[in-house]
């Protein structure tokens, strides 16, 4: 990567703010089984480490066994 394809981003980035509504729905896409947290936070563009922490705060408990 040279300095030629540097990208400068100028202005301020908005952080998102999402209701427990939105983490609710959110937390519960990942808990149908049928889609990975990785692939539930690439739709919604959020950070992965985001939907575990939502789950620690709803009380969803990993089943280590499955």
């Amino acid at each position: 990567m040279s300095i030629r394809d540097l990208e400068i981003l100028a202005g301020s980035v908005r952080r998102r703010k999402f209701t427990r509504v939105d983490k609710e729905a959110i937390v519960s896409e990942t808990l149908n089984g049928d889609t990975s947290v990785a692939d539930v936070a690439r739709r919604h563009e959020i950070d992965r480490s985001l939907i575990y922490r939502w789950r620690r705060e709803f009380g969803v408990v990993e089943n280590a066994g499955a």
